[in-house]
């Protein structure tokens, strides 16, 4: 009520700090102040007395106006009993102008990185993985895998791309080679002093074609596996998601094998697939639940099931295209997949392996544009036919969609059955959380593609490099208390965040100060909504740990905290003629950026400080002499650039250097900011490793190598 007088009296002209500001209009009064006289004074002092009161009248109205008679609509906010309030803790046209990076986090603030299979992995063809749904999608040769026969996949090479790729002829055939340099990152992870990491297990290699039952691809198996001990080795507590997009091929090839889109003849959803996935997350739970300790089932389904239907990401097929129909029977099978594999977990494993499960969902908060009821009505029904559609039916207590989008969707919208309502009730440990930017809202005629009669607009927010994203640190902090009040105060993860910026090299891209800020912004307001609004937030994972293949965007966008050297080449499986610049796996550089220094303070420290730039070490660091395996010493000299050599010492007899009969040899290595490489092996002497990477690490004061083995400075 008084926001709403404010708003009339002063036009409600600030923008937030994050936006470019404006000039506001020259107060229109002043020539009437300064006409002066007692008599102008006092018709001016009894106009504003009369504006005070109309004001006061209309919001009344206002307030009569939205409220529900009888039961029915509010006649001003569509689908809504009765008008939302505009959400806390910030008024509208109060927005911060600064952020304070002071403070520190709860004890045990869990802080991580993410990834996911498909976007790092490569491998795609290898190890008795089958074809998904991406490798379709981006045109990658599938001829001959497991799954690659389905009604519409590639029948003969150079495949088909589909529309929606923007980055033509990019795949995750290779992607940053994560497959096979996985000892490599777990050293880059582990000098970063990274405890907490998320990743996806890839549905298409653990059963290539999906199958319902049956035994686990071995090598898969093997290889996961093999990972998650690496982890735990280095001191990294594993995070991981069942479900990051990949849906194995051989699941959908219409008509006969419909994924999540399946539905029976009077076309109400009919889960066709759920045992399919329950059989794999079963599997997952009994190979790896003894040491992973927290389980996400789906990550974003709005994403993959909403713009899966037409809007630029996997399968985007004709079959699955009608945007008003397809979302929302995908999302239904989803919901009940997900409630089903919670299930499994509780009934089965997390009593003895005493884990957690849950699900992550997204949404970039929408700010009103403008203090109109109308607008504050947009701005909530754009929260709840987004992130309120998937977590309403798990958090909300009645196990169904919001009441404004059966409103609104009429039969479009499926119904639960009571067993599946009961099923889905409370079924999440814990809220998470892909949360990336903010943008305004205003109220719309048009009921749009999600019918949530509200049309966007970013105008004043800094733009990524990425054309959908626009920041606004306090729009996490506005976001985090709608999820406390609307959802009964869960425990939350954030699980992704984070800001593209582009970059053409690594000395380019190591000195990304604006995602620096992003991440201090945003940190600064979450403390803000955990310390002064009592949400209880307990971790928050950036994305991303590399640059790697950014969906239909391929990779022209970056997110890492690292900077990958895809070694842009020839890759003779992805589509012709757009196969000569694409990553070939064996020599991918990796490179920390300053905002993964940054994030290295913020997570050893648990506490905000003010970015500073240039936060990473540079190869100067790596001058010294170091010890190494054996008792043996070794000396890197950094040459003026880039280049420099080590000296090693090797044991002449016996098992260990004695450090005057030793022999001794000199490598050439190179240096790019905390990392240094070398061909054939450069930390000992008989290794015949192609290309080997080691990164310095702070906390050791030495250096990880990619082979495991570790130096630390004498």
């Amino acid at each position: 009520f008084f926001q709403s007088v404010e708003c009339v009296l002063s036009s409600c002209s600030s923008m937030p700090a994050d936006a470019e500001q404006q000039t506001s209009d020259e107060d229109s009064d002043d020539s009437l102040l300064k006409s002066g006289g007692k008599k102008s004074k006092l018709l001016l002092y009894a106009g504003i007395a009369v504006g005070v009161v109309g004001a006061i009248a209309l919001t009344v109205g206002w307030v009569l106006s939205t409220r529900s008679e009888n039961g029915k609509l509010s006649p001003i906010c569509r689908g809504f009993l009765r008008c939302p309030a505009y959400q806390a803790p910030y008024l509208f046209g109060h927005w911060p102008k600064t952020y304070d990076y002071v403070g520190s986090f709860p004890d045990g603030f869990v802080w991580g990185l993410g990834t996911a299979s498909y976007q790092i992995e490569g491998a795609y063809n290898q190890a008795g993985r089958g074809a998904s749904i991406w490798d379709t999608y981006t045109g990658a040769n599938t001829l001959g895998m497991p799954g690659g026969n389905c009604s519409y996949c590639c029948n003969a090479t150079p495949c088909p791309i589909n529309k929606g790729m923007k980055d033509l002829g990019a795949t995750g055939n290779v992607a940053a080679d994560s497959y096979h340099l996985r000892t490599t990152d777990v050293a880059l992870m582990k000098s970063m002093g990274l405890k907490h990491y998320r990743f996806s297990i890839a549905w298409p290699r653990m059963f290539p074609t999906g199958a319902a039952s049956g035994d686990p691809n071995p090598e898969a198996v093997a290889w996961y596996s093999g990972f998650i001990d690496e982890l735990l080795a280095a001191g990294i507590t594993p995070y991981v998601t069942l479900y990051h997009w990949d849906l194995p091929q051989a699941l959908l090839s219409p008509p006969e094998w419909q994924g999540w889109w399946s539905r029976d003849a009077d076309g109400h959803p009919n889960g066709q697939i759920i045992p399919n996935f329950k059989h794999y997350a079963d599997t997952c739970f009994r190979l790896f639940g003894d040491r992973v300790k927290v389980w996400v089932t789906f990550n974003e389904p709005w994403t993959f099931t909403f713009l899966g239907s037409g809007y630029g990401k996997a399968p985007g097929i004709p079959a699955y295209g009608n945007q008003s129909i397809d979302p929302y029977i995908a999302a239904h099978n989803v919901l009940n997949a997900h409630a089903a594999a919670v299930d499994i977990y509780r009934k089965k494993y997390q009593a003895t392996q005493q884990g957690q499960i849950g699900i992550t969902n997204n949404f970039d908060w929408k700010e009103p544009k403008t203090a109109a009821p109308e607008d504050i009505a947009a701005a909530e029904r754009a929260a709840l036919f987004n992130l309120g559609w998937f977590c309403d039916p798990i958090f909300r207590g009645e196990g169904d969609y919001p009441p404004e989008m059966r409103e609104l969707y009429g039969q479009r919208l499926p119904q639960f059955s009571a067993d599946e309502k009961a099923l889905l009730k409370g079924s999440a440990d814990f809220f998470g959380l892909n949360h990336y930017g903010t943008a305004w809202a205003s109220n719309s005629d048009e009921p749009g593609a999600d019918t949530s009669f509200s049309k966007g607009s970013e105008t004043g927010f800094p733009r990524a490099q990425s054309k959908w994203l626009y920041g606004a640190g306090w729009g996490l902090r506005k976001l985090l208390s709608w999820i406390r009040e609307r959802y009964h105060d869960p425990f939350i993860f954030v699980t992704e965040g984070g800001w593209s910026l582009a970059a053409n090299s690594a000395s380019q891209a190591a000195h990304d100060s604006a995602r620096t800020y992003y991440y201090a912004n945003y940190s600064a307001e979450m403390l803000k909504a955990i310390h002064a609004d009592g949400v209880r937030v307990g971790g928050y994972f950036a994305w991303s740990l590399l640059d790697n293949f950014e969906w239909e965007m391929g990779y022209k966008e970056r997110f890492g905290t690292v900077y990958t050297d895809y070694n842009f080449g020839l890759d003779p499986d992805a589509p012709a003629p757009y196969n000569t610049n694409q990553p070939t796996p064996g020599r991918q550089l990796r490179r920390r950026k300053d905002t993964n220094c940054w994030l290295e303070k913020l997570w050893t420290s648990n506490t905000l400080s003010e970015p500073t730039g240039n936060e990473c070490a540079n190869a100067s660091a790596f001058n010294g002499l170091y010890k190494g395996d054996h008792g043996c010493m070794h000396l890197v000299v950094v040459n003026s650039g880039s280049t420099g050599y080590i000296t090693l010492n090797t044991p002449a007899q016996g098992a260990s250097c004695d450090n005057s009969t030793d022999i001794i040899s000199t490598k050439a290595v190179s240096f790019s900011g905390s990392t240094v490489s070398c061909n054939n092996g450069c930390n000992q002497p008989n290794l015949s490793v192609a290309f080997l990477q080691g990164f310095w690490s702070k906390g050791l004061q030495g250096i990880e190598w990619g082979d495991g083995t570790s130096w630390q400075k004498a």
